[in-house]
């Protein structure tokens, strides 16, 4: 028998996780989906509610809330037995665009959790933290930074990350990187490297197109030196995948990945910064069970 464990993120997509809240209970119930609702009510109270979920003997455990909810929720239930299932309300939502999940729509996300059809797929791993969907480091990193402590406080879902990526072109500069792949060394300059196991990042931007959630494999990314102009005729192209046709862009695929650089260079996971390069992305053993489209 199903035991649901639904996490809401009451202030996800500023506040209006809470303000759709009421009609995911309403399908919900109206499906006969038994659940308990647990809110947190804090930065990484998330961890905490997915561990005792499971430790409680919830059988699935949902995510309510944005990319940063989730990705607190998978590194909660990593290593468990759990399903894990979500329903993107927040500003990003970015993982739920691989697999064809809009933004905010909860009829279609909660229709997934009825459907009950489960999939297991790849988990990251950096030093200590699980990820779900895209990693890396430079110009992305200190945009999703920017956007989370600057641009969601001014502009609303991706016009965040528009908003935060022109701001840090006035001040971010092509940096040095050494980039291990599966014992393969690459040596560029590059404005940032993007280590997929989903598809999306930062408010739509499809940067790793090719990527597939179990395959055992990351999609990496690199956007190459460039001039500043160049690059922005470049990042539109992002929403559709098609900057890897660039010539300044090219793309691997590997299950190991070294970033490192001389000079500092912001790391993230998810959305969550991670510190400053050097660091090392693998694919974890083990899998996470995850209910998605059929």
């Amino acid at each position: 028998m199903r035991r649901i464990a639904l996490i809401v993120n009451p202030i996800a997509g500023d506040g209006k996780c809470l303000r759709k809240l009421p009609k995911v209970e309403k399908i919900l119930t109206g499906a006969r989906v038994e659940y308990t609702t647990l809110m947190t009510q804090s930065a990484g109270h998330a961890v905490l509610l997915a561990k005792q979920a499971a430790q409680d003997g919830f059988t699935t455990v949902i995510s309510m809330g944005g990319d940063g909810t989730l990705s607190e929720v998978v590194n909660g239930l990593a290593g468990t037995t759990c399903v894990l299932g979500f329903i993107p309300a927040g500003s990003g939502n970015d993982f739920g665009r691989t697999f064809g999940l809009r933004s905010g729509d909860v009829e279609q996300a909660c229709a997934v959790i009825i459907q009950e059809d489960v999939r297991e797929i790849d988990l990251g791993y950096t030093e200590g933290k699980y990820f779900l969907n895209v990693a890396g480091a430079g110009f992305d990193a200190e945009v999703g930074h920017m956007a989370n402590v600057w641009g969601k406080k001014y502009f609303p879902g991706y016009l965040a990350y528009i908003a935060s990526i022109l701001r840090q072109l006035v001040r971010f500069y092509p940096r040095e990187m050494h980039i291990e792949l599966d014992g393969r060394m690459v040596d560029t300059k590059a404005w940032l490297v993007a280590v997929g196991n989903g598809r999306f990042f930062g408010g739509g931007m499809m940067i790793a197109p090719a990527a597939e959630v179990d395959d055992r494999l990351f999609d990496v990314c690199v956007i190459g030196a460039t001039s500043k102009l160049e690059l922005l005729k470049v990042l539109p192209k992002v929403f559709k995948g098609d900057h890897v046709h660039h010539q300044a862009v090219k793309c691997y695929r590997a299950s190991y990945v070294k970033l490192s650089s001389n000079s500092p260079m912001v790391t993230q996971a998810d959305g969550e910064i991670l510190g400053t390069l050097p660091r090392e992305f693998i694919i974890a053993e083990q899998r996470i069970k995850v209910l998605l489209p059929r």
